[in-house]
């Protein structure tokens, strides 16, 4: 998950924002929280209205990948 904070004119912290970790595979783009699970993206980041079963098919395959092969899919966080 990427966290970002934002810093007043002193330079305190004044906002922290967290973003779920995004992902490219396959064709998909798409978010994913290790407890609130997958969110399909469209092309330019919004929420995909449906998730459909190529989405889920290649999610599932994206799922058994390694730590490792997952990070070299990560696009964002």
């Amino acid at each position: 998950m990427g966290t970002h904070y934002t810093t007043n004119a002193e330079g305190k912290i004044d906002g922290i924002m967290t973003l779920a970790n995004i992902y490219q595979f396959k064709g998909f783009i798409f978010e994913f929280h290790s407890y609130l699970g997958p969110q399909k993206l469209k092309k330019n980041w919004d929420v995909a209205s449906a998730m459909g079963r190529k989405f889920w098919k290649a999610f599932a395959e994206w799922d058994k990948l390694t730590k490792e092969e997952k990070l070299e899919t990560q696009i964002y966080g």
